[in-house]
């Protein structure tokens, strides 16, 4: 069990603790380590020690404070060093003068962000701009099974489904933990909770530019896959990947391959929001990436 320091090193930086607790003010701060801490607790039977564990936070102006893990957060977990390192947000639940600890609460300061982040909610859509707000959203954990994405925004749990990560269907879903994106909302229910985001409604949306090609137009892009089975896909400005072909005269394309292309199918975006099209690959104007073959030096 580490040894716990005093939370501050000064009188000016007691004033202005005891500031933001007077006025509930929210607090960000780094989750530096966890350990644990022995306090006094008056039961009938009198003062008690009880030890529990606790979250050290790093916050601005050196100072340091201490949360106990049953108040980090609303949900329970099995292993709090996973947060080590990670941004989190407080507000001060006490200021122990004896100890010289600041203590701190992230229930708290989550149940205001919700409170702050549904009058936000109800507000904008009363004035039909929620469509338009986008929100910065922490990502919480990702499901290997099913890609959905877990977000929470301004302490509110959301989640992104995977056709809702990027405009592009055929995308990654590359994302760590404790990682900022921006969203917009696509639809919630207060009473249950429950909130559905995009990430993909804040990214530049692609179709605007390539909506513009007509069949017959050149465009170049960037060979993404080759498969047997799937065949070849290419992908475009933004991010988009869409079907390809290639005339016959022309070398077997390679992934990372760059490609010019002429559209023979336009891109549209169909009634489910996928955007679909199909290119012919005409040439190589970089010149076609060649594998080194290693027995070559026998010729040369």
């Amino acid at each position: 069990m580490q040894e716990l320091i005093k939370s501050w090193t000064s009188e000016t930086a007691l004033q202005e603790l005891s500031r933001k607790h007077h006025f509930n003010e929210i607090l960000e701060g780094v989750v530096r380590s966890v350990t644990s801490r022995t306090s006094k607790v008056r039961t009938e039977e009198g003062l008690k020690e009880v030890t529990k564990q606790v979250l050290v936070i790093a916050l601005p102006g050196g100072i340091t404070g201490y949360c106990q893990t049953d108040e980090f957060s609303e949900s329970e977990f099995r292993n709090y060093s996973q947060f080590i390192g990670q941004k989190e947000q407080f507000m001060i639940s006490a200021i122990d003068l004896n100890s010289e600890f600041v203590l701190l609460s992230g229930k708290a300061a989550q149940q205001k962000l919700k409170e702050g982040f549904w009058t936000e909610l109800e507000s904008l859509k009363e004035r039909e701009l929620l469509n338009g707000k986008t929100f910065k959203a922490v990502v919480t954990s990702l499901n290997e099974r099913n890609r959905v994405v877990h977000v929470k925004i301004n302490g509110q749990s959301a989640f992104i489904k995977p056709n809702e990560w990027s405009w592009n269907r055929r995308d990654v879903i590359d994302v760590q933990r404790g990682e900022t994106i921006e969203v917009r909302i696509l639809r919630y229910d207060k009473e249950q909770g429950i909130v559905a985001a995009s990430r993909r409604l804040a990214l530049p949306d692609p179709y605007k530019f390539l909506s513009t090609l007509r069949k017959g137009d050149f465009i170049a892009g960037k060979v993404s896959e080759v498969s047997a089975i799937h065949g070849i896909f290419v992908q475009l400005e933004n991010g988009l990947d869409v079907k390809a072909g290639k005339i016959s005269s022309l070398e077997e394309p390679e992934i990372g391959d760059t490609v010019s292309c002429r559209i023979v199918k336009e891109i549209v975006r169909k009634q489910n929001g996928q955007i679909e099209g199909r290119v012919l690959i005409l040439n190589y104007p970089n010149g076609k990436r060649r594998k080194k073959d290693l027995g070559s030096f026998l010729f040369e």
